[in-house]
């Protein structure tokens, strides 16, 4: 059975954690849902399967993506919950609904939608969001085929070529709460699934042909997500016991069999990802981030594991720091980090570049991860030996975390 929350503390959100151990498949992590079955009877064939065989996998794939985004629905709300709790101000999180969530849209043809939840002024956290995207049934353009084709691997494009005109469906549940004091970091997460039904398919004589009722049209689907913190003054045993959480996370789904879930390629991806080359430095100090990663029962159960983890790696560390004084000079330190934090958001997000590309795009969606406030000060001089120096140093050149 899938696991789902459904709790509404953070105590429960632990509990929860540890449930998945009961759900775990020792298969390869590159398996699909068609392969993890034959890989149990010892059939080694070739992924181009028959027609029954390619019927069932896009049923197993249906259901797998059914069942995920209940389970980011279910999410959403456990966390807002849970956030409100903590804040202690008594300010609740809006509650903007559009497409197939809107009980007033006007538009009743489209099958995508949304549930964007903002959270502002509050005592902890000055601006916060937790946005729920679900996309159905959409037609791939050639500009995001190529993308998704461009970071296939060769096993994937043995089984599957995607191009344009194959149907996608998505959903995607992302985080992001900027704190009011400069001494609790900024957090965010997301998790997100694509899944693809291939539309046409390419003879040997590279013309297109419609794919034939007779034959199943073949599904790939894939997550991918993280966590990362971007701190404003560091508290190592902050940072520390943040990658311990994430990497104690990936040891347990990772097995001997062959399932391996590695901390150490997620941490340096999020590092990577997260780096504004025009400053030579990266935005924070990291977490883990994936993507394309093949859909099977163990990604899942790992996928969902990391969002019931986002509460529990973050928590703790604003119960510590959210009544350590601060200054002004300490504030505006933070408000010219948060200047940074957007220069990424706007110059190298692909989250952003993608929403702002959409023919309509919902900027205020799009836009919800910036921060409340910010500051660009011109060529501003951090002095020798100070906390601000020692962050920059880190950002410059990340290092290892998580205790070994």
């Amino acid at each position: 059975s899938w696991v789902s929350v459904t709790t509404t503390t953070t105590t429960n959100l632990k509990k929860l954690r540890n449930n998945n151990d009961n759900n775990r498949n020792t298969v390869l992590l590159k398996s699909t849902m068609v392969d993890i079955e034959k890989e149990k009877k010892g059939d080694t064939t070739s992924r181009s399967s028959s027609n029954d065989d390619d019927g069932k996998q896009s049923n197993d794939y249906t259901v797998l993506f059914t069942d995920f985004v209940d389970f980011l629905k279910m999410s959403q709300n456990e966390i807002i919950h849970s956030v409100e709790k903590m804040d202690e101000s008594g300010i609740q999180f809006t509650n903007d609904t559009w497409g197939i969530f809107d009980d007033d849209a006007t538009n009743t043809n489209t099958n995508s939608g949304g549930i964007t939840r903002v959270f502002q002024g509050g005592n902890v956290i000055e601006k916060g969001a937790c946005s729920f995207t679900l996309i159905q049934d959409a037609i791939l353009s050639e500009e995001r085929a190529n993308a998704i084709r461009s970071r296939q691997n060769d096993d994937d494009k043995d089984n599957f070529v995607v191009r344009s005109g194959d149907k996608y469906s998505a959903a995607a549940l992302s985080i992001v709460f900027h704190s009011r004091s400069p001494m609790v970091p900024t957090f965010r997460s997301d998790v997100r699934v694509f899944f693809v039904e291939q539309q046409q398919q390419t003879s040997s004589s590279n013309t297109t042909t419609t794919i034939s009722k007779e034959s199943k049209p073949k599904t790939m689907a894939w997550f991918g997500g993280g966590a990362d913190l971007t701190p404003y003054y560091l508290f190592d045993e902050d940072i520390t016991f943040f990658h311990n959480t994430y990497r104690d996370l990936c040891r347990k789904h990772s097995s001997e069999e062959g399932v391996i879930f590695p901390y150490e390629d997620f941490k340096r991806t999020c590092d990577d990802y997260f780096y504004l080359p025009a400053r030579s430095e990266h935005r924070g100090t990291g977490g883990i981030f994936f993507d394309d990663m093949n859909a099977s029962k163990p990604s899942i159960n790992f996928v969902k594991d990391v969002v019931t983890s986002w509460l529990p790696s973050y928590l703790p560390i604003i119960s510590k720091r959210r009544s350590v004084k601060y200054n002004e000079q300490q504030k505006q330190w933070q408000l010219l980090r948060r200047g940074r934090y957007l220069e990424f958001n706007l110059l190298y997000d692909r989250g952003v570049k993608f929403g702002l590309a959409n023919a309509s795009p919902r900027v205020e969606g799009v836009m919800v991860s910036a921060p409340p406030l910010i500051a660009w000060e011109y060529k501003h001089e951090i002095k020798k030996g100070s906390e601000e120096e020692r962050l920059t140093k880190i950002l410059k050149c990340p290092k290892e975390w998580a205790t070994t």
